[in-house]
């Protein structure tokens, strides 16, 4: 039922897209079309990166020492950057030397094709102006973004990403990956003492319900998954910061939304005997470096 709430409150063609990946015969489609990201409410918004970065940053700047980040002549790397590039635009627009990630859905027709830079990329420029100052012309930018962007139609543990990172991100995709320990070890191959990344969790259910962790804790995870599928992989905070920790990567958990009175739901003890109150309910919190 809640599968079916979901995708009853996604515009007409986003829930036909993730209809058409179920069906045995259309499953070979491409998992994205440029009709099917202007009409996405999430991708069709590139802006919301730089605002999530302002937010995130605040959070930060606010509970910690952090300082923002200076893309200028540095290498950024993101772990799964969606089909637009997450990160890369935005990366690319403030000065960054390059900008690599993986995505096992990417298609670069698509990302360099006419309909995503009229309509996606040409606004995108315009915000970014309004942001960062007229540092590029449109055209500028969009050569600026084949010279500069890499993604590898890969998983991130299996890309070919190797040299030093000095900048690192994600935006809610660490509690997609299955497993995570590969790729937090490649992240560990990658990073320095002076890299500086951000990380951004969603611990939730992923799904429009009243609480974020509505039918997560019902059973312990390994039923969940079996369930639904390997959707989220049900980790929560304290696991993230432990596998940060096992792979020799300082790094700082900042929560920044617990939300523990919107679950009504039994907890089975499972869960009850791993995990307080606080790493059960923080349905959003932020990996970030030590370092300022």
């Amino acid at each position: 039922m809640r599968l079916l709430r979901h995708l009853a409150s996604l515009p007409p063609r986003e829930t036909w897209r993730l209809v058409r990946r179920r069906l045995p015969v259309l499953r070979n489609a491409p998992p994205w079309t440029a009709a099917d990201l202007l009409a996405s409410v999430k991708h069709r918004q590139g802006v919301r990166f730089a605002e999530l970065l302002l937010r995130q940053e605040a959070i930060l700047t606010r509970e910690t020492n952090w300082k923002p980040l200076d893309f200028e002549a540095v290498r950024v790397v993101e772990i799964g950057c969606g089909p637009l590039a997450g990160y890369g635009p935005l990366a690319v627009f403030r000065g960054a030397a390059s900008y690599e990630s993986a995505e096992p859905e990417w298609d670069p027709d698509l990302f360099t094709g006419g309909k995503i830079a009229q309509e996606y990329l040409y606004p995108l420029h315009a915000d970014f102006c309004a942001l960062y100052g007229p540092r590029m012309d449109f055209e500028t930018f969009r050569t600026a973004l084949r010279e500069k962007i890499a993604v590898h139609c890969s998983g991130f543990e299996a890309a070919p990403i190797g040299g030093q990172a000095d900048i690192v991100l994600s935006q809610s995709c660490m509690e997609h990956v299955f497993p995570l320990e590969a790729t937090i070890d490649k992240l560990a191959e990658i990073q320095t003492p002076q890299t500086r990344f951000l990380h951004l969790v969603d611990f939730g259910n992923h799904y429009l319900t009243p609480s974020p962790f509505d039918g997560l804790y019902e059973q312990p995870p390994e039923a969940y998954i079996a369930r639904r599928g390997k959707a989220i992989n049900m980790l929560r905070s304290s696991d993230i910061l432990t596998l940060f920790e096992n792979s020799g990567i300082p790094a700082r958990m900042i929560p920044s939304r617990v939300v523990p009175d919107a679950y009504s739901g039994t907890i089975h003890a499972w869960w009850r005997e791993r995990y307080d109150d606080e790493a059960l309910f923080t349905q959003l919190a932020l990996v970030a470096s030590t370092g300022e």
